[in-house]
């Protein structure tokens, strides 16, 4: 039997393979290695061989570059960074036309992990189980996309776990009754997880296998692309350019250095890099440890990253485990070898509980222990309400079925009970959808370009999981999604005219029972309206 994960993440991906032999001697992870487009990243316990997450589309298609072969090409408008944030923060930024064909971050996204499993299938490794690695407060959309790409390329065994779960195995945390929390700050997301392992007790892989239980989770729409972002723009004030008279080209070009800018002060104080424009001026860059920290507290990334951690720990303690409780602190993704990051989250917990020796390659490699032997308990990351049209203020409103942090399987005590939104209405449409507060900085500069303020928003964003109500149900095949309750007599204001079981199975299924209280009838029998993430 042999497994391949897939950690596809914003700034790089990390591809590992494990195949179990018929001795059940205990399976080693390795990550896989692809000539010409692997880019080796440097850690304490050695370099890792990643996949940096970017395609450039060559004037001759449909070629396409990616990894380490785009990285070559120089920046252009060619070159696509960062699609894997776009799709999970379900954000659709315009599309790309290169030679006429138009290029969005899914389409981009399905063609980088297209010819990831076409070289996969190059060295003939025959995997009995195709793996991929989400973020934990990725939405059902991506869920769904990932799904989609799996039954186009044909995945044997497709399946989508958790990212900060399988970090906590990949770091080899298998001991019963351990309390980890693992902090997975990458290119695109910041997710943290407080997980509990625990033995199973029959193990499918003899004594080798284990279980986590997710206590608590928590996480942000915030990465290490956004800080390239915010280091570039503070070089670009400094030399008094305006982001809106760059060429993209120049933009892209300055982006790049910013990276690598950013990856050098984690190992040294201070770093000078030459930038060279599209009319070849060039000029010298400078950074520091120092200013790399005021970056990022000026742009809420370091008050972001406490109120997440408060979250998970407010969480842990209203079910019983204190702070002190958490046996390991397991640091994963390339944000957090900022040494701010490091030095924030060391004052939180001390030196001897965080690890941070595999930042690239945990999530991968414990994804293939979660994919074998690992079952794992859960709670939902995100609230889940109904939608509803208030017809006196002639507005919606939302009104929440689950909170976040509810263990599955369950069922609301109450049934909801619902009237009828107009005259003579001939049918109620459940909206559900997903529930999640989103904290977004806004930033403020003076006449001279200088930070004044910067303060964090907070919204509750809901976010529909049905599709929409369709005109052809008979011969649309998306009909099917919808939880339509069907009125006889039709529905008058002011009256009470439905009643709304809702539960949720063991695998995370939306199920509701529809009755109608003017004729007693049951009108919907334990329909699976969507499933949760």
């Amino acid at each position: 039997m042999t497994a391949i994960a897939i950690d596809f993440g914003t700034s790089n991906t990390a591809i590992a393979i494990l195949e179990v032999d018929s001795d059940f001697h205990p399976p080693t992870p390795k990550t896989l290695y692809f000539d010409e487009i692997s880019h080796d990243f440097a850690t304490i316990d050695g370099r890792a061989w990643l996949v940096p997450s970017l395609v450039y589309v060559e004037n001759q298609p449909p070629k396409f570059l990616l990894g380490a072969q785009a990285r070559s090409q120089g920046d252009s408008k060619r070159l696509f960074r960062g699609f894997k944030r776009d799709i999970v923060a379900s954000f659709r930024s315009p599309a790309r036309e290169i030679d006429g064909e138009f290029y969005d971050a899914e389409a981009i996204a399905a063609i980088f992990l297209t010819e990831i499993w076409e070289r996969l299938n190059l060295k003939k490794l025959n995997p009995s189980q195709i793996i991929f690695t989400a973020p934990v407060g990725a939405f059902a959309g991506y869920h769904n996309w990932f799904a989609n790409l799996a039954e186009k390329l044909q995945l044997p065994n497709f399946q989508v776990i958790d990212e900060s779960t399988a970090a906590a195995l990949g770091y080899t945390i298998t001991r019963p009754n351990v309390l980890v929390l693992v902090i997975d700050f990458g290119g695109g997301t910041l997710d943290l997880s407080l997980v509990r392992t625990a033995p199973i007790a029959n193990p499918p892989l003899s004594k080798y296998a284990a279980k986590a239980e997710v206590i608590a989770k928590s996480d942000a729409y915030i990465g290490g692309i956004d800080i390239d972002r915010w280091i570039a723009e503070h070089f670009l004030r400094q030399l008094g350019i305006l982001r809106s008279q760059m060429q993209e080209s120049d933009w892209q070009s300055i982006l790049g250095i910013a990276e690598q800018i950013k990856i050098k002060l984690s190992l040294i104080q201070e770093v000078r890099e030459i930038w060279v424009d599209e009319q070849m001026i060039s000029r010298q860059l400078q950074l520091t440890q120092t200013e790399l920290t005021e970056i990022l507290e000026q742009n809420q990334m370091i008050e972001q990253l406490r109120e997440a951690i408060d979250e998970v720990l407010a969480i842990g303690l209203n079910r019983g485990i204190s702070k002190a409780a958490i046996e390991h602190v397991l640091l994963v993704g390339g944000s957090c070898q900022i040494v701010a990051i490091q030095q924030l989250i060391t004052s939180y917990f001390g030196k001897t509980k965080v690890k941070f020796g595999k930042p690239f390659e945990a999530v991968a490699h414990g994804a293939l222990t979660l994919g074998q032997e690992v079952n794992v308990e859960d709670h939902l990351r995100h609230s889940y309400a109904i939608r509803l049209w208030e017809p006196y203020l002639q507005q919606y409103s939302f009104y929440t079925l689950f909170e976040q942090g509810t263990k599955y399987p369950c069922q609301r005590t109450e049934p909801l009970i619902l009237q009828a939104a107009i005259a003579g209405q001939t049918e109620i449409w459940l909206d559900i959808g997903e529930v999640a507060d989103i904290a977004q900085a806004e930033v403020t500069y003076d006449r001279s370009g200088r930070m004044t303020s910067s303060q964090l928003l907070k919204q509750s964003d809901f976010r529909s999981l049905v599709q929409r109500k369709s005109a052809d149900p008979d011969n649309d095949p998306e009909a099917d999604h919808q939880c339509v309750a069907r009125l006889e007599p039709l529905g008058q204001l002011g009256s009470d005219r439905i009643s709304v079981k809702f539960e949720i199975d063991d695998r995370r299924v939306l199920i509701a029972t529809i009755s109608d209280l003017l004729t007693d009838r049951v009108l919907i029998d334990r329909k699976a309206i969507v499933k949760l993430e």
